[in-house]
């Protein structure tokens, strides 16, 4: 199986092994058909009966769309003023999960307002959509828009600190 994406990669090795350790083949197979009638795989049958998995141009461009490596927040030409939040709960058999979205977030450039509530000046909701997608916690992560904040001023500072971007 090839991938552009190691995250792709890893992810897909460790459900077929899960899948393959609990004997689960229906439900394996019916993954794989799956995949294969969304055109996202192709699958053939060798002589030995062994299976060769590829994936298609298709499923090279959902992978590419997901890239987490290429993934960056756009800087707009003059920042609305707006703050983008992402606050989250995500439970402790997820704590790998967790780490992953932590070290994504900073990458990314955000800031952390709390604990769990993070904070990004420009447009960023299809990025963490991304992100929340690919480490599987869609539904711990929320996201709102704010304006007005009374720490205003000590975000801009922290995001310039953080980013060297200098927020009017």
């Amino acid at each position: 199986m090839a991938a552009s994406n190691p995250y792709f990669g890893i992810k897909a090795i460790g459900a077929i092994r899960r899948e393959l350790d609990k004997k689960n083949w229906r439900k394996f197979y019916k993954e794989l058909d799956r995949l294969r009638n969304k055109k996202r795989i192709s699958v053939s049958q060798n002589p030995n009966g062994s299976y060769n998995v590829e994936i298609t141009n298709l499923g090279k461009n959902l992978v590419n769309r997901y890239n987490l490596d290429e993934l960056t927040v756009k800087k707009p030409d003059q920042w609305d003023g707006f703050w983008r939040f992402c606050s989250f709960d995500i439970p402790g058999p997820k704590k790998h999960a967790r780490q992953a979205l932590l070290s994504k977030l900073k990458e990314l450039g955000f800031i952390m307002a709390q604990k769990s509530l993070w904070t990004h000046p420009f447009e960023c909701r299809e990025e963490l959509a991304v992100i929340a997608k690919a480490f599987e916690v869609e539904p711990y992560i929320h996201f709102f828009v704010a304006h007005d904040l009374d720490k205003d001023l000590l975000l801009r500072k922290k995001f310039t600190s953080k980013t060297g971007i200098y927020l009017k």
